[in-house]
């Protein structure tokens, strides 16, 4: 129920500022994402890096971050996301930083490719709590039926982030001439973030004083169990048992495994495959991101008009379906887009549809985890960094050894597949309710 202005006074907007804080990080953590795989392109003659390895490494970073996200959101349902959030952004900006160091050990052999390796790894295990720690956090801080466009403008953020990463990147190589200080000063992002949010947030809304009734009855407004609780464990035996459970994470898995190929290995695909130069490469690998800045906003603010249209059985699965849907036909005619022009429209197109399944994933996630949602957002994300760590190996040895036709074909079949998933997603039954799986 909406608070009135007599019962409860006109509510604070705190929320906002919440809002802000995991919109600004999402761009950070896409900055350090995203430049890497641009960087690859730059340092892998100077490293001596083949496409194989380069695959490799990629995989490394979306395995760590597959094994860690159910932990990462495990410890954020049970400790609260302010001290969490400070953990994972300053662990992954050191790992960020510490890149610089590889280029100081010899080239082309198994030690700077090992220790590469281990960097990336370990730079996915602290990366993996950010968006299970931010999903909690808009579970605390934020109404049900608003929780689809939050979600779109986070992730829009981090599509902003994933714009900015290609040119912020090469600008930094050609005006420092050095990759080495280029890692350092991205790096440094994600300190002045973490110096920013730590002394003002806090887990929950009534833990802060600028929070009045007004706004802590209005975050709590259509819940069927306040998330603002004691913690309590996940129920396991019903996240089993629950059909949304199940196709919520296989979705997100298809999702994962076709769309981390526009973070990973599209840089790599367009200069090294398709003879593209540096500069169009990087206006290539930064519009796709672009689309999804819209695609993301569109996909919040559709699905929760269907969640007040339709209700929360069909309010996330119909615009995510249809997103993966145009993914999947889109992306299937890339191989054979010969003019950039073209091939550029295509990319667009692909990542727009992933991109419009995003904020309804997201957005699900929290409706049917609720105060598990933390857990629940890191269950799905695991299965996604999983799929994504297969694909960046497939897809690396493929485009060595098997042309650059097959890899799209698989990609475009995991996005249908995504697509029929969604029809499984059932918002309406929380693992909060034991009788609701």
């Amino acid at each position: 129920m909406t608070p009135s202005a007599n019962s409860s006074g006109r509510p604070s907007k705190v929320r906002f500022l919440v809002l802000a804080a995991a919109c600004s990080l999402a761009v950070v953590t896409y900055i350090h994402r995203v430049g890497f795989a641009t960087a690859v392109s730059e340092i892998r003659e100077p490293i001596g890096l083949t496409d194989g390895q380069i695959g490799d490494l990629m995989a490394s970073f979306m395995v760590a971050y597959g094994l860690f996200e159910v932990p990462w959101g495990l410890l954020g349902d049970r400790f609260g996301v302010r001290s969490i959030l400070s953990i994972v952004i300053l662990g992954g900006s050191a790992l960020t930083g510490a890149l610089a160091l590889v280029f100081w050990l010899p080239p082309r052999t198994v030690l700077s490719f090992s220790i590469l390796f281990v960097l990336r790894f370990l730079f996915g295990a602290f990366q993996a709590g950010t968006f299970p720690a931010i999903s909690r956090m808009i579970a605390d801080w934020i109404p049900m039926d608003e929780r689809g466009r939050v979600q779109g403008v986070i992730w829009t953020s981090s599509r902003l982030g994933g714009v900015i990463a290609p040119i912020l990147l090469v600008w930094l190589f050609k005006v420092t001439g050095d990759p080495r200080l280029a890692f350092v000063l991205i790096a440094l992002l994600g300190v002045a973030w973490c110096a920013a949010f730590r002394p003002w947030f806090r887990n929950r809304p009534e833990d802060m004083a600028a929070v009045n009734e007004g706004e802590r009855l209005l975050i709590l407004r259509g819940r069927s169990a306040p998330t603002m609780t004691a913690h309590e464990a996940l129920p396991w035996s019903r996240a089993w048992r629950s059909r949304s459970v199940w196709s919520l994470c296989l979705m997100y898995g298809c999702l994962g495994y076709s769309g981390n190929f526009f973070l990973t290995l599209l840089p790599t695909y367009l200069a090294t495959h398709r003879g593209i130069s540096s500069e169009t490469s990087a206006t290539l690998t930064s519009l796709p991101f672009a689309f999804g800045i819209a695609a993301c906003l569109v996909g919040g603010v559709v699905s929760d008009r269907c969640i007040r249209r339709f209700g929360p059985r069909w309010g996330r699965p119909l615009i995510g379906s249809a997103g993966m849907a145009m993914a999947a036909a889109a992306i299937l005619a890339i191989p054979w887009a010969a003019d950039v022009r073209v091939l550029g429209l295509l990319l667009c197109l692909t990542f727009a549809g992933n991109d419009l399944a995003m904020a309804p994933a997201w957005a699900a996630a929290a409706d049917i985890g609720e105060k598990h949602a933390g857990a629940l957002s890191g269950m799905m994300n695991m299965m996604a960094s999983l799929a994504a760590a297969l694909g960046a190996v497939v897809t690396g040895r493929m485009f060595g050894e098997s042309g650059l036709t097959l890899p799209f074909i698989i990609f475009s079949a995991a996005y249908l597949t995504g697509a029929v998933c969604w029809l499984g997603v059932d918002g309406s039954r929380t693992l909060s309710s034991p009788d609701q799986v």
